[in-house]
């Protein structure tokens, strides 16, 4: 029995010193994920930083940045819209004899080229009709002549309406017509008097959200040229209107694009073509452009003043391709270029190369 018991304690201490083992096991854990967590954001990338010189000053190179005038850019996103949808009608009662080819869905038709012919018989024998009638009051003038010119008039202007056509160039939408159909006014065809839907290939838009700032910085947008992408497409625009309101969920307003004049129609994209679009904005005056290469935690920058490190928080403007865009500050003999271990106010430097 006593064994027994003795066995029984040293489980216990071996028990008991595991669990130590483990609670201190997770301490350590703790603090390297607390360490962690405490981490700087920036990467630390020893770009540019040379190791101390004799007299023990870190040496690092330096960036003079100049003085110029830089533009921003603002990009959107937007869709394509067209509020000059017309529906294809009949004026006229009678038998399609003719539908133009191009009269289906994504088809092209000219401005004044028909797109729908409906037998013209019946009404040019009512315009020989009137001509008659025209004629025979003549001699008599007066009201008679003018009620027989009047009648003319409008046989002549039923005869122009057999044939369908726009005095611009449309982009069809869909068709729903055959030659040997009967169409005219829906009291008269019913549900064939709708013969399609077509639109001006002049009056596509792009219409797109855009924050007030952006707008204001634009200011005045209206004017201002534009690049839309589109199914790896690109395309020049205008800025040809502006929303007079901002939507009150969003607070956005809208801006309104054109495409250009040159721009072939049938190219474009469709209406409900989702966009890319880049404004080009005025230029500011007296601006560095910083390659992120100089950029410390949140965009600061270390300048070297006589010697020694200074830390400059810029005003930031935007960012480019290039990099950030930043109102000109005193640069002092230079921006340190890479990240500096150690670097705090005052920390005499020397600058390589000079």
């Amino acid at each position: 029995m006593a064994n027994e018991s003795g066995d029984t304690g040293n489980r216990d201490d071996r028990a008991n010193w595991t669990g130590y083992a483990q609670a201190a096991l997770i301490a350590v854990v703790i603090v390297i994920a607390l360490y962690l967590a405490r981490a700087p954001d920036r990467e630390e990338l020893s770009v540019g930083v040379i190791a101390p010189n004799e007299a023990g000053n870190a040496l690092v190179t330096v960036l003079q940045p100049s003085v110029t005038a830089q533009s921003l850019t603002v990009e959107l996103t937007g869709s394509v819209r067209t509020d000059a949808r017309i529906t294809v009608m009949s004026e006229v009662e009678g038998r399609v004899v003719f539908v133009s080819p191009q009269f289906r869905n994504g088809g092209t038709i000219p401005a004044n080229e028909p797109l729908v012919r409906i037998d013209p018989s019946e009404y040019e024998l009512r315009v020989q009709a009137a001509e008659a009638g025209v004629r025979l009051a003549a001699p008599a003038g007066g009201a008679a002549l003018d009620a027989a010119q009047a009648e003319l008039a409008l046989a002549q202007l039923e005869l122009g309406r057999t044939e369908i056509s726009y005095p611009f160039e449309v982009q069809v939408v869909n068709s729903d017509i055959e030659v040997g159909e009967l169409v005219g006014s829906i009291e008269y065809a019913g549900p064939a008097a709708t013969m399609g839907i077509v639109y001006r290939s002049d009056g596509l838009e792009v219409d797109a959200p855009i924050s007030t700032q952006d707008l204001d910085y634009l200011g005045p947008a209206v004017g201002r040229t534009a690049r839309i992408q589109a199914d790896s497409e690109t395309y020049a625009a205008e800025v040809v209107r502006v929303s007079s309101v901002v939507a009150p969920q969003t607070r956005l307003a809208s801006i309104f694009l054109r495409f250009a004049t040159d721009e072939t129609t049938a190219a474009l994209p469709p209406p409900g073509s989702f966009v890319e679009i880049e404004i080009d904005g005025p230029a500011f005056e007296n601006v560095y452009t910083l390659p992120d290469a100089v950029l410390q935690q949140r965009d600061t920058v270390w300048v070297v003043n006589d010697g020694a490190l200074s830390l400059v928080t810029p005003r930031a403007i935007g960012r480019t391709s290039e990099g950030l865009v930043v109102e000109s500050f005193d640069a002092g003999q230079g921006i340190v270029v890479g990240t500096l271990p150690g670097a705090a106010e005052g920390l005499a430097v020397d600058i390589v190369g000079q």
